[in-house]
């Protein structure tokens, strides 16, 4: 029998105790173990929180007790008693959960990760610019008053035109203030969707506790009630429904604040999130109440990509790719499009160093232009062998301009096309090889520069407010040319001849 503990008890006299466990020995060397591939550690965490109660996975699985799954923190392992079954479960695995890893953004936004609950509600979550999004409604974190002024309301409402606010407006005057928990409609104008859906969030009563909490928390959508209201038939009509995820949250109207808020947040977001939090707590304490409790989900400042190998507190690491790995494909396909070379070696360059600082450069960019003017490319710089310590280790070097060009400026020159960069900037070492980098670049908005430029020029009268980068021709340009150090990565090495 099994005990409370999850032990196995074993009842009876001695003899046959001690026989059943000589069984039980033997038959646990049947036992076969396989080991879940390329699971991230948010993945493993949400399918803690979702499955984690005992049989509950494998019967969303539908592999009942023929296997047994066990969730670690780190890892996810299955047990059975043949081969067969676990594989099985392992390709059921991968069906009903999908991580999808990215490089650059596309227009409307890149799919991060798809999620299946049990009840067969299928969850994706992407990045990227919402107003852009082609889906059949926009959910919309309103206000009671649907006065759509700051924030993701204030975007959809201008990409949608005058006409989203101009219902939202009618509908206040014909039925009064929008009471919390309700969900209204309008019109998504020119956005890439049939219906706006405007869903006010609670404020949780009218307590100091609550209006901190409220202050400092942007918008609460309220998702839990909303078949329960007048617009229950319209889950049924819309397949696919566009959420901001800054603001969405599970709760119930009426409670203090909310009982969780699920922040599915990106690097750029990080600062901002310690910022609030920071900021809640002091106002909490200088009210009298006793500071509350947040969960940490990541305690680094910013995410590392993804496909980092663990750097053990090493600061500097260069991984050599396996040409067979997806990764490896990826950049060699990218490289080869225009440059006629034979690689040699592709390595992944990881500084810790350099990805934060260039992390905090794309959150500054991001807070002045927005996601839509953000810029972030993949592009090629050649270098020769000498230069590569200092690029990775160090930076790249805007003090090094002129060195081969300086057209359009006294800064550090990347290539659209990889051939360019491999034919007159990557000169060869003493075994004849050649080398070029794949560097993350955060171009922003640009314009055409010239051999006097030093910096970006001012984009109007404000002297403040200038370009993030230049370029050799704005349709469309072949080259970038950055004037900030920490604006672009060396992610990748690539070596050929």
């Amino acid at each position: 029998m099994q005990g409370d503990s999850g032990q196995l008890v074993l009842e009876g006299s001695v003899e046959e105790i001690l026989k059943a466990g000589e069984w039980i020995t033997g038959e646990e060397n049947l036992v076969l173990e396989k080991k879940a591939s390329d699971l991230s550690p948010h993945f493993l965490t949400f399918l803690r929180q979702a499955y984690g109660a005992p049989g509950v996975l494998c019967d969303f699985l539908g592999v009942g007790d023929k296997v047994e799954v066990e969730l670690r923190d780190t890892e996810l392992r299955f047990f059975s008693l043949t081969t067969d079954k676990l594989n099985d479960t392992e390709k059921k695995l991968q069906e009903k959960f999908k991580e999808v890893k990215f490089d650059n953004l596309a227009s409307g936004g890149t799919m991060v990760s798809s999620y299946s609950l049990c009840d067969g509600l299928q969850v994706l979550v992407c990045q990227g610019d919402i107003t852009k999004q082609d889906a059949d409604a926009l959910v919309n974190a309103a206000n009671e008053d649907l006065d759509h002024g700051g924030g993701v309301a204030a975007a959809l409402s201008k990409a949608g035109g005058p006409q989203v606010q101009k219902e939202s407006r009618a509908l206040v005057k014909q039925t009064g203030k929008i009471p919390t928990g309700d969900v209204v409609v309008t019109t998504g104008g020119n956005l890439n969707c049939k219906k706006l859906l405007h869903a006010v969030g609670p404020v949780g009563g009218k307590s100091v506790l609550s209006d901190i909490i409220h202050e400092n928390t942007d918008v609460i959508v309220n998702t839990t009630d909303f078949s329960n209201n007048q617009q229950s038939g319209m889950i049924d009509t819309f397949s696919k429904l566009g959420i901001p995820a800054d603001y969405m949250c599970t709760t119930g109207p009426g409670l203090l604040g909310c009982r969780e808020i699920i922040h599915a947040s990106f690097k750029s977001d990080a600062q901002l999130i310690q910022k609030n939090c920071k900021k809640i707590l002091q106002q909490c304490e200088s009210k009298g109440y006793h500071s509350a409790a947040f969960p940490a989900i990541n305690t680094g400042l910013y995410c590392l990509p993804p496909q980092w190998e663990p750097m053990h507190e090493e600061v500097f690491k260069k991984v050599e790719l396996q040409p067979t790995s997806p990764e490896y494909q990826a950049v060699a396909q990218g490289f080869l499009k225009t440059a006629k070379y034979t690689i040699h070696k592709i390595e992944r360059v990881q500084n810790l160093y350099l990805w934060n600082a260039y992390a905090v450069c794309r959150q500054r960019i991001l807070a002045k232009n927005g996601p839509a003017d953000l810029g972030e490319k993949s592009l090629y710089h050649g270098t020769s062998v000498e230069s590569c310590d200092c690029i990775e280790r160090d930076r790249f070097d805007r003090s090094f301009a002129g060195a081969h060009a300086a057209a359009y400026g006294k800064g550090v020159y990347f290539a659209v096309n990889a051939a360019y960069s491999a034919n007159g900037f990557s000169p060869a070492d003493a075994a004849g090889l050649k080398r070029l980098y794949v560097a993350l670049v955060l171009t922003g908005r640009y314009t055409v520069g010239n051999s006097s430029m030093k910096a970006p020029p001012p984009r109007g009268s404000d002297r403040t407010d200038c370009f993030d980068s230049v370029v050799d021709n704005k349709q469309p340009p072949s080259m970038f040319v950055i004037f900030h150090d920490d604006q672009a990565y060396p992610e990748y090495l690539i070596t050929f001849n």
